[in-house]
């Protein structure tokens, strides 16, 4: 993590981190539930049907099921949100900032994040990470189980990532290098709830 003591900075990353809560806490509010997923890091995601459904409606498609609980569910709502907390995950991972990952993952992840935090620390290492963008957001898998959806969603991003040693010497990564990143992360929420609290509970990488 890049460390700044200018204030006008630390003003500015203030109030983008402000931002990003007012619109995952739009996000939450998408479907009616409150959902703690169990978390399985770098483990293939809770086992879900696959293929591209973003435009799935009928009761037998994956997101049928869950707009048989909620007909009002919104896709394009939900993978808006879903980038966001993606972007902000990611960003909160590289700085070792604990206390965003516990909003937004379930435990099994937040402890697998943890443990890597904490070697990079031990290790005296800092993790610089800068999304380029994220170009593709979609629905690859989608399930509901006694009123518990789970939704995996595949990015496609490109990042530069570099690891540093405490002299500043680069241990890997490129700083001039922009690295295509594809993931699979799965959402679950409680969706028999009128309270709406997606949590990250698996990624995949590819």
């Amino acid at each position: 993590m890049n460390e700044t003591t200018d204030p006008n900075s630390q003003i500015l990353l203030v109030a983008i981190i402000a931002f990003y809560w007012a619109i995952l806490s739009t996000w939450g509010q998408l479907l009616p539930g409150s959902g703690n997923g169990k978390a399985k890091r770098d483990e293939a995601p809770t086992e879900q049907p696959t293929g591209n459904i973003e435009n799935a409606s009928s009761a037998d498609t994956p997101l049928g099921a869950i707009r048989e609980i909620d007909p009002n569910f919104d896709l394009a709502a939900f993978l808006a949100g879903a980038r966001t907390a993606y972007e902000i995950i990611l960003r909160a991972y590289a700085d070792g900032d604990i206390q965003t990952l516990k909003r937004l993952v379930a435990p099994e992840v937040l402890d697998t994040f943890e443990r890597a935090i904490a070697r990079r620390q031990d290790r005296k290492e800092t993790l610089q990470l800068t999304l380029i963008g994220t170009q593709e957001a979609k629905v690859v898998g989608a399930l509901q189980v006694n009123g518990t959806a789970e939704i995996a969603v595949r990015f496609a991003s490109e990042v530069v990532s570099v690891t540093r040693s405490a002299d500043d010497a680069m241990v890997a990564g490129d700083p001039q290098q922009i690295v295509e990143v594809i993931d699979s992360w799965t959402f679950a929420c409680d969706i028999r709830s009128t309270r709406r609290n997606w949590m990250l509970i698996a990624t995949e990488g590819e």
